[in-house]
C-alpha cells in the first residue's frame, strides 16, 4: 500500500514532508551542519546569498565545491548522518537546511 497522496484524478503525487530545519551561516570560512538524522535521505536547500557547498562526515567547503545561487530551493540526495558545510562566494547570508521526510 502506497502512502504517497493522490490528486483529483486518482494519480499518485510524489511528495516529501518537511522534518527538522537548520540555518548554518554563510561566510567567508567553511561552516558545517549538525549530522542529519539516521532516516534523512533528502535535503532542501535554500540560501540567502550565492555559496559553495560539500556533503560528507566531515566536510570543507571550497572554491571549487558545488555551486548553490541563492533564492532557489534545491534538493539533494544525501547519507543519513553525514553533513554539509558551506562557504560564501561573495557576500554573507545564511544556508536553511530542511530534512525531508
Amino acid at each position: 500500500m502506497s502512502i504517497l497522496a493522490m490528486d483529483d484524478f486518482g494519480q499518485r503525487i510524489q511528495a516529501l514532508r518537511p522534518g527538522v530545519a537548520q540555518e548554518v551561516p554563510i561566510g567567508p570560512d567553511s561552516q558545517a551542519s549538525v549530522g542529519f538524522g539516521t532516516t534523512t535521505t533528502v535535503v532542501r536547500l535554500v540560501a540567502t546569498s550565492h555559496c559553495r557547498f560539500t556533503l560528507g562526515n566531515a566536510p570543507a567547503a571550497t572554491a571549487n565545491a558545488h555551486y548553490l545561487p541563492a533564492g532557489i530551493p534545491e534538493y539533494f540526495r544525501v547519507v543519513p548522518g553525514e553533513k554539509l558545510a558551506v562557504l560564501r562566494v561573495a557576500s554573507d547570508g545564511v544556508l536553511y537546511i530542511t530534512e525531508m521526510a
